[in-house]
């Protein structure tokens, strides 16, 4: 029997704001207070910094069948919490609860489409609170749609090795408090040879071991900041024609997929979250 994680997405938001001592809007799905009060108790109050990296697809079953990919991610987080994607399970929907704490009825986006998001998010909080923020996404990623507009700045690069590179420079420059990272190249490979093909495996080992770089520079520039560093995927993948029928992704060409998402299937919807503070 399928056993569905029971934490809701639209929770991110609000963990990362108490572990940052701010508030959502009223309405907006509160934290998991268990979860923020121990991020806070190790890392010595509330944190001023956040990097929040979001590997694009990487499913619960992935971890459990290849748990030593992701060594790299367990050496510098030190908190796992399970979570449940959005139905349907796909990233912009999955993304925009998670930045705001809206479910999909909420937030206004209930399929593959991309549209600029009007309500509050995360975002938005961090910005009236004087926060620097950056999103640093690949090249047409949800986040530069959904969130576009926001006084904040973009950064838009080809790939996840690009990403890790321009992540590492604004890091090192000391500019913000909060920067947003997505990267698919998983995803991409999971789609066109499978989610657990070679080539697959070598995205999910790539994207690791990226997100330990970033965490090693952030601890040798600590500097007396508070840093929170998440690995947060917004949904799995499933083998395609493993079981039933297919969703369709409005203006995506999935002729080709061997790999897909969108559905309840358990592949799709469990997801685990790692938490950790510098």
């Amino acid at each position: 029997m399928d056993h569905f994680n029971s934490y809701q997405l639209k929770h991110f938001a609000g963990i990362v704001a108490d572990t940052m001592g701010l508030s959502l809007p009223e309405g907006y799905a509160k934290g998991i207070r268990w979860v923020s009060d121990i991020l806070k108790n190790r890392a010595g109050g509330t944190c001023d910094r956040a990097v929040l990296y979001h590997a694009d697809a990487v499913g619960m079953y992935m971890w459990q069948q290849y748990t030593d990919l992701f060594a790299p991610v367990y050496r510098n987080t030190s908190l796992s919490v399970p979570f449940i994607s959005t139905v349907s399970s796909f990233t912009p929907v999955a993304h925009a609860s998670m930045y705001t704490g809206l479910d999909p009825k909420g937030h206004g986006i209930h399929s593959y489409t991309r549209p600029k998001l009007e309500c509050s998010t995360l975002f938005d909080v961090l910005i009236a609170q004087g926060k620097k923020v950056a999103i640093l996404a690949q090249d047409d990623s949800t986040f530069l749609h959904i969130f576009a507009g926001r006084d904040l700045d973009y950064f838009e690069e080809p790939n996840a090795i690009c990403i890790q590179e321009k992540a590492l420079e604004l890091i090192e420059s000391d500019k913000y408090d909060v920067i947003s990272i997505h990267t698919f190249d998983y995803d991409n490979a999971a789609h066109f040879y499978g989610p657990e093909s070679k080539e697959g495996i070598n995205a999910i080992a790539l994207e690791a071991d990226g997100f330990e770089r970033i965490a090693n520079l952030i601890r040798s520039k600590k500097d007396g900041k508070r840093t929170l560093l998440t690995y947060s995927p917004d949904h799995g993948q499933h083998p395609v024609g493993s079981i039933g029928d297919e969703p369709e992704a409005e203006g995506v060409d999935t002729s080709r997929f061997k790999g897909m998402h969108g559905t309840k299937k358990i592949e799709d919807m469990n997801i685990v979250h790692f938490f950790g503070t510098i």
